[in-house]
């Protein structure tokens, strides 16, 4: 082998090798930048879709129904004070109550109104007087115009939170930063942040001087996250504390202040800060935060007020009023400090903020549980707006739940025992056709319909009280009927209906026929069809379906689809009525259906004079192979229950349905004026024939215009 040779070839190898090193080298820095690069760009479009996405979506609030106090409303009948108590209002015993609560003293009633969020619906706040005259509502004055009114709108309770998508449930109302008071913002940056308008995104004499208080101390100590930095955490990173975390952290910071104005991002800040928890809601931003936790606009907050939103920032579940007042005025105090150091309060300011305790509005109501009712309220705002998960604007929206109801409706249901779990309430406004309190059951066993002709019978009542060609009904309410058991004595056509309801429908069947009552039941949305021996065979009826069977009756024949309210505020989008059901039987003839399922009690005839009919509602329980049907109704309130086979006796479940309505106010009231076509009589209970001075018992009975009965009572009363 040539020596020479080997010594070139070696040559010629080193030569080459620099070369490939070289070239390995940029492959790897291009790479490198490349990397960079993309990584860089996702974190660029990370922090622009942050922005101008994220950011701008917010949450809509489902609100209850408003409650409206009038001069001459009883406090009691209302539930004026249990409507106070749900809403989060606490009794004091000072003589001035502060935002959020109320005292009783004597006649007056005083009670400190909370901001409310919802414009435009003349919602009262701010400190208000109530005269009483022992539960009865004589005068309403507003303590800082001093004007007398005549009726207040109370805030309604927020029922719910629906969260944009991938978000949590959350209170949270944007601000634009000109609207922010100016010490509260300057309180939160003196805090968190004392150069957020000198730094570039990230302070890095903050994170040395914060590394080296964390190794003294050998633990976690002190942060150094500027404001911009606490946005990015929250908007756009996990909170799992990490290396890799804080670098994406920083880097998007950085990208951040690059890319946006400093009044973005502050803006961006103090809408989206967290101040902890309000019941099973998480509260961001000052506006929610300044309501929620004090009762009043931020606009109103004062120093104290501010200094302590400041100093909740820093760790809310820690530094909370609620849990560790001492804690959180210590750390007030010092925010106080700080904004009198910087000028930002004078001497006065300062000391009389320090001696105030740390004192937030308490918190003593439950939050109404309402499922079924939100399930519908939420399928209408879907209809109403298609983008509502990503709406770019918070919508408040007003629904006709009434939290009072629905608590009692609960209640009630849970007296029923174990058969409460798939029982079904309905209560509704029959006049306005709104829905103010829903229970469905959980279980999806049991649909919940059912059917009879039992559960329709008032309706089978209908052609026997109507006016034939002849012009005269086959029965009137006074008509006698005897009954199997006792042929020789005779009841009213009511108190049969009461009493036997199975022996009468059946003479009915036979009087009037099948077809006829088939027509009525198709008049009112019910399917039925002629069973064997003259029968009829009533199809499944949903109870929603007879929920609106009752509300025509309640209303003479004035009421439609049942629906939960639903307006949403501050929008052009209007509430769209409620499709009125076509009702061909006259308004005399569902008065006296209605009368039908009266107690005879309740229309006796008073000290000789007056009918008390009016004011008790007209009840009616049935059974069919699937469950027990109950309802109770006056012309203004309808409650309906479902519930399975159950070990309660019939009157039990009236007495429960009818308890569920509420007492009569007297704006509740309707006129009692009977409709065109109806005249009433004196009415003997034994004879069904207009009563003489010898009758022991006489009713009051309608009766639709010459068909009432022209003889006296011949029988002599012992």
């Amino acid at each position: 082998m040539n020596p020479l040779h080997d010594r070139s070839a070696s040559r010629k190898q080193l030569t080459i090798a620099p070369k490939k090193v070289l070239r390995a080298l940029t492959r790897i820095l291009l790479g490198l930048i490349v990397v960079l690069v993309a990584y860089l760009a996702i974190l660029t479009g990370m922090v622009v879709w942050s922005f101008e996405a994220k950011l701008n979506r917010w949450p809509i609030f489902v609100h209850a129904a408003p409650f409206t106090l009038r001069v001459g409303d009883d406090i009691e009948a209302t539930s004026l004070l249990e409507r106070l108590k749900r809403s989060g209002y606490v009794q004091s015993s000072e003589l001035i109550p502060s935002p959020g609560e109320w005292m009783l003293a004597g006649s007056t009633l005083r009670v400190f109104f909370t901001t409310c969020p919802l414009p435009g619906q003349g919602i009262v706040s701010g400190p208000v007087e109530v005269g009483l005259d022992w539960k009865t509502v004589q005068s309403i004055r507003l303590l800082r115009s001093q004007d007398e009114v005549n009726r207040i709108v109370i805030e309604p309770e927020l029922l719910d939170v629906l969260p944009p998508e991938g978000s949590p449930r959350e209170l949270c109302r944007p601000l634009p930063l000109n609207k922010i008071k100016p010490l509260l913002v300057d309180a939160i940056l003196q805090t968190e942040d004392p150069l957020f308008f000198s730094h570039s995104g990230v302070d890095m004499g903050s994170m040395v001087e914060a590394l080296k208080a964390n190794y003294r101390a050998g633990r976690y100590v002190q942060g150094a996250s500027t404001v911009t930095q606490q946005l990015i955490r929250m908007t756009l990173l996990e909170r799992e504390k990490s290396l890799w975390r804080k670098i994406n952290e920083i880097v998007l910071a950085l990208l951040a202040d690059a890319i946006y104005d400093k009044n973005r991002i502050l803006e961006a800040y103090l809408n989206r800060v967290y101040f902890g928890h309000w019941g099973t809601f998480s509260v961001k931003g000052v506006a929610e935060a300044s309501r929620v936790f004090f009762g009043v606009d931020q606009a109103d907050l004062d120093p104290a007020q501010c200094a302590l939103l400041a100093a909740i920032i820093r760790a809310p579940n820690v530094i909370n009023p609620f849990r560790h007042p001492d804690r959180a005025g210590s750390r007030r105090n010092m925010v106080l400090g700080l904004l009198f150091k910087s000028g930002r309060i004078s001497r006065e300011e300062y000391d009389i903020a320090i001696g105030r305790p740390a004192r937030m509005r308490r918190w003593e109501g439950s939050p109404v549980r309402a499922p079924a009712f939100l399930a519908a309220v939420k399928e209408r705002i879907d209809k109403k707006i298609p983008d509502a998960t990503s709406a770019s604007k918070p919508y408040d929206v007003v629904t006709s739940l009434d939290p009072t109801i629905q608590e009692k409706a609960s209640l009630t249901l849970k007296r029923i025992g174990k058969d409460a779990a798939n029982a079904h309430l309905i209560f509704a406004a029959p006049d306005t056709g709104v829905i103010e309190a829903l229970i469905t059951p959980t279980a999806r066993g049991w649909s919940g319909d059912g059917g009879s002709l039992e559960a329709v019978s008032p309706l089978a009542a209908i052609p026997a009280l109507t006016t034939t060609k002849q012009d005269r009904a086959p029965y009137s309410l006074a008509t006698p009927v005897f009954l199997p058991d006792d042929a020789a004595r005779s009841v009213t056509f009511r108190a049969a209906f009461l009493a036997h309801r199975e022996f009468l429908v059946t003479r009915l069947v036979d009087a009037v026929g099948a077809a006829k009552i088939q027509e009525i039941l198709a008049e009112f949305g019910v399917t039925a069809r002629e069973g064997p021996a003259k029968s009829i065979v009533v199809e499944s009826i949903s109870p929603m379906r007879m929920a609106e069977i009752y509300a025509v009756l309640a209303t003479l024949g004035n009421s439609g689809v049942l629906h939960p309210a639903v307006k949403i505020l501050d929008t052009a989008i209007a509430e769209t009525p409620a499709d009125r059901a076509p009702c061909s039987t006259s308004p005399a003839v569902l008065f006296l259906v209605n009368r039908l399922l009266k107690p005879t009690e309740a229309i006796a005839l008073k000290d000789g004079r007056s009918d008390s009919s009016e004011t008790v509602p007209s009840v009616f329980t049935a059974a069919d192979s699937s469950g027990i049907w109950s309802v109770a109704y006056r012309s203004d309130a309808l409650c309906l229950i479902r519930i399975q086979a159950s070990d309660m006796k019939p009157k039990q479940i009236e007495n429960l349905v009818a308890g569920v309505l509420p007492r009569l106010t007297s704006q509740a009231r309707r006129p009692t004026t009977p409709p065109e076509g109806i005249v009433t009589r004196k009415i003997c209970a034994e004879s069904g024939l207009m009563a003489t001075s010898l009758c022991q018992k006489v009713l009051i009975e309608p009766f639709v215009k010459g068909t009432q009965p022209t003889e006296w009572c011949p029988l002599r009363h012992r």
